[in-house]
């Protein structure tokens, strides 16, 4: 029987990335691809998960699996990782309404920012998550896309980011990591690990 392969992948800004390894650690197969980064309007950079994130990982793990040295049969489990905090509202079956919204180097949300420190509060912001409120965010954009694509919102149904849809896509299952979690400013409780509900309530009421 051929010893265990372990795929990993991660999504990036500019390029997604793959390796295949043993359990000792030693590399079998890397693999790479570069992707574009839209840019729909002056502060805005987004992805369309289709074409940029599953279609990397599932081009990707194609390539590392046709590697000489490589059995698929051995694979033995997949690790994902990606950019973050992003926000890509889905529906109840995990497709994409929208491309996703990235990270800190997305500004459409600053005057969210601001009303959001206003009403909840900078020093109770900082208590509870962590950190102040900023365009790494992923709370004031809820309430950018409540705002401004309504009938994206009311079709809405689930939220993923890069690696938390690939898990979807990988195993049905809907979740994320505390790591991520703590970065969806101000909706999670850092002390608490786990959702803040009544904030999630203030932030798109």
């Amino acid at each position: 029987m051929s010893e265990s392969v372990f795929l990993g992948v991660d999504i990036g800004t500019g390029s997604s990335k793959g390796v295949a390894v043993r359990a000792d650690g030693r590399v079998l197969a890397r693999a790479a691809r570069p992707h574009r980064t839209a840019t729909p309007a002056p502060g805005r950079f987004e992805h369309d998960a289709e074409t940029v994130w599953w279609a990397d990982f599932t081009g990707i793990v194609r390539e590392l699996l046709d590697t000489d040295g490589v059995d698929p049969g051995a694979v033995a489990a997949v690790g994902t990782s990606g950019i973050g905090p992003c926000l890509l509202p889905a529906d109840a079956a995990g497709r994409p309404l929208r491309p996703a919204i990235l990270y800190g180097i997305d500004t459409r949300a600053t005057t969210e920012i601001a009303e959001l420190t206003a009403e909840l509060g900078a020093a109770e912001i900082l208590a509870r998550g962590g950190s102040p409120l900023t365009s790494q965010a992923v709370g004031p954009k809820l309430r950018w896309l409540a705002r401004h694509e309504p009938d994206v919102w009311r079709a809405t149904r689930r939220f993923f980011m890069a690696s938390s849809l690939l898990v979807h896509r990988l195993t049905g299952e809907y979740v994320l990591d505390h790591h991520s979690a703590s970065q969806c400013d101000p909706l999670y409780d850092l002390d608490a690990r786990r959702w803040s509900d009544t904030w999630a309530q203030q932030v798109a009421p």
